[in-house]
Formats: C-alpha cells, structure tokens, sequence
C-alpha cells in the first residue's frame, strides 16, 4: 500500500488493518502530530495526512490498525479512551480491546 492509497480509503473506510512493513514503508510520508505510550500494545499515534487525522494503533507486533478521525477533538477523546482501557488492563478487569470497531 503506497501513502496515497491510505489516504483514500480513510476517505471511504473507518478502520484499516496493515501489516507492520506495510506501515512502516509509509509511515514518513505523514505528519505525526502525537505518540501516546500504552506500555500494553506499543504507542498510539496520531498522524495527518491528505485526508485528515487518524489513528495508528498496535494490536500485535505483526498488525497495525488504522483509524480515521475528524478532527483534534476527537482525537483527543479516542486518545483517553484508549488510555483508560489500557489503565484497566493493568489493573486486572480482563477485558480486552476491539481494534476493529467502529465504536471505540
């Protein structure tokens, strides 16, 4: 998948799943605007591109998951929640993320 590939289907899709080496080979061509470290499935980030803000998140060492988002507000909020689900994993509740679900 090349950069402008991505951008267009966060244009029609909400959530994308790449291999590692897939985002790795493009991840440069977007702008981070934030790392948010979860110490449970590597770091959130937060990147701009063509298409807006979206999410890159790290289900497995293989996968990331990308998800599109409208604006830094809500960012923001996909970032504490995130955050607070990883908060609680540590804490032992045993629940689990859905990377993929349009209801974050």
């Amino acid at each position: 998948m090349t950069a402008d590939q991505l951008d267009q289907q966060l244009g029609t899709e909400s959530v994308l799943r790449l291999s590692a080496v897939e985002w790795t080979s493009i991840a440069e061509e977007f702008e981070q605007i934030g790392r948010h470290r979860t110490s449970v499935a590597g770091d959130i980030l937060i990147m701009r591109g063509k298409s807006g803000l979206f999410a890159v998140e790290q289900p497995t060492p293989e996968t990331r998951v990308v998800r599109a988002l409208s604006d830094t507000s809500e960012a923001g909020r996909f970032v504490a929640e995130r955050m607070d689900q990883y908060e609680r994993m540590w804490d032992g509740c045993g629940c689990r993320i859905d990377y993929y679900s349009l209801d974050w």
